[in-house]
């Protein structure tokens, strides 16, 4: 604010307007690191903390932690904003298609080939094709939450390693449904709901 102030006070004089020039084109000779390189060397570490912690369920004993969490409705368009931030498909279909909690872990990597794979229930699942990713996701939630539309708050781990994705960690939950359907459990309301309060 007191540059700002400053530039545009009307006392301003020629020595004056000739210094803030000067100024700033030493700052334009500085070589500043890129934004990106300073924003991963700094917080991908703290996320990669984070994480951990969440691996050894910190959260049951009371102790919060930072979560980017998607909520909304059914069918609303939070899957669709995970895949334009990580520039890949995820389950689509009719009625409920996220059942069980889909943590997202976006890591930018330089190199030219991406690298996907699946954490869940003590597992580690390497996907191979990008184009391999929806499928993967919805055998495991069947083995996670079964065959049924019901869910599960045991939570799927999508590692997402590729060029150009931001490095952030989020949490596709369960759309709120408030009316059951098909075989869907009577108190699916209150499941998701708690599967919301749980995160």
């Amino acid at each position: 604010m007191d540059n700002a102030s400053f530039l545009f006070n009307n006392d301003i004089t020629t020595s004056n307007v000739g210094a803030i020039t000067q100024h700033f084109s030493n700052d334009q000779k500085q070589n500043f690191p890129p934004l990106a390189s300073t924003y991963n060397d700094k917080i991908r570490p703290i996320l990669d903390a984070v994480d951990k912690l969440r691996g050894l369920n910190v959260t049951q004993h009371g102790i919060p932690l930072p979560t980017i969490v998607v909520v909304g409705d059914q069918s609303s368009g939070k899957s669709s904003v995970l895949e334009s931030l990580a520039g890949i498909s995820l389950p689509r279909g009719q009625g409920i298609c996220t059942r069980v909690p889909l943590i997202m872990r976006l890591q930018h990597h330089p190199g030219p080939v991406p690298e996907f794979h699946l954490e869940f229930q003590k597992k580690s699942v390497m996907i191979m094709e990008e184009s391999r990713i929806s499928e993967a996701i919805n055998l495991a939630t069947v083995e996670i939450a079964g065959n049924s539309k019901g869910i599960s708050n045991v939570p799927l781990t999508l590692v997402v390693k590729k060029n150009g994705v931001p490095d952030l960690t989020m949490i596709d939950l369960p759309g709120i449904t408030r009316v059951p359907v098909h075989d869907q459990p009577e108190n699916i309301y209150e499941q998701i709901s708690g599967i919301i309060r749980l995160f």
